[in-house]
């Protein structure tokens, strides 16, 4: 099994680089645009709201009109579209891929179709379309009695014992998914790639049916560097889907993420892939 990718899509807009949309104004004429109307996967440089994390957190905040009805009924929950990133940098093609209540699954569409140009991504020095996501965390305020944590079915009780699920901290506490200073591994995101793929252990049953590809995860990352309340976002195979919440499970605490200057709990996307380099196992 070769290292899969572990791209760290932690927030609204983690790939908000450190250069400021004026840098990137200064730097070298605008790329020419690629002739050919194919996704790229995996771009040299990945779409990014114009202006970053900042001022994808405001544009949200501002346009934001949580549904009077879910209000009422204390609706919350995490809602994540995918989306195409065009070469003019105008968003198309969305797909939700984790609904909460239709309501805010609906506010969070409008949301994403109200965004201005997006900066397209940059494949061999041209501008080429990619997709990208956005996870968006609707919640009330820490006092509001939140809905039942939902989580994908899991056949395996090993599997949810590594899934820490603590009410508690969602109950009782604000969860954030856009802060100034992101929930880190340790040793980094090539040192997060080692780990998992020295821990992960590929399912007799999938690899026999050939069975790969990408599952999503979400857990959160507390003020103190624990993890806790994993779950599968989109799964694959049952098999595939416990073996991932196993392996975020045994991850050691990681560096806080910070807001203002205070150590935050922050909820975290994580994508998995499984990828199978040799021939199925035979089935015995």
């Amino acid at each position: 099994m070769k290292l899969p990718i572990f791209t760290l899509m932690l927030t609204l807009a983690l790939w908000a680089g450190s250069m400021t949309g004026e840098q990137w104004g200064v730097m070298a004429q605008e790329p020419p645009l690629s002739a050919s109307d194919r996704i790229v996967e995996d771009p040299d440089i990945l779409p990014m709201f114009t202006g970053g994390t900042a001022e994808m957190h405001r544009f949200i905040s501002n346009t934001l009109r949580y549904p009077p009805e879910a209000v009422e009924r204390d609706i919350q929950g995490l809602v994540v579209y995918t989306f195409v990133v065009e070469k003019d940098g105008t968003l198309s093609n969305f797909k939700i891929i984790h609904r909460a209540d239709p309501l805010l699954d609906a506010e969070a569409l409008r949301i994403l179709q109200l965004m201005p140009p997006w900066r397209p991504a940059r494949h061999h020095g041209e501008i080429v379309r990619a997709e990208s996501y956005v996870p968006m965390y609707f919640k009330l305020n820490k006092q509001a009695r939140r809905a039942p944590v939902k989580t994908m079915p899991s056949e395996s009780a090993t599997a949810r014992a590594y899934a820490k699920t603590d009410r508690e901290i969602i109950e009782q506490n604000e969860i954030l998914t856009i802060v100034d200073q992101m929930p880190r591994y340790e040793y980094g995101e090539e040192g997060l790639a080692e780990f998992i793929a020295h821990n992960i252990r590929y399912p007799k049953e999938a690899r026999q049916q050939g069975i790969e590809g990408r599952i999503l995860c979400s857990f959160i990352v507390s003020k103190d560097g624990s993890i806790s309340n994993i779950e599968v976002v989109e799964g694959l195979h049952p098999q595939l889907d416990n073996e991932a919440i196993r392996v975020l499970g045994l991850m050691p605490r990681w560096i806080p993420g910070e807001n203002g200057g205070e150590k935050v709990n922050v909820k975290c996307l994580l994508p998995i892939d499984f990828t199978i380099d040799e021939e199925p196992i035979p089935a015995e």
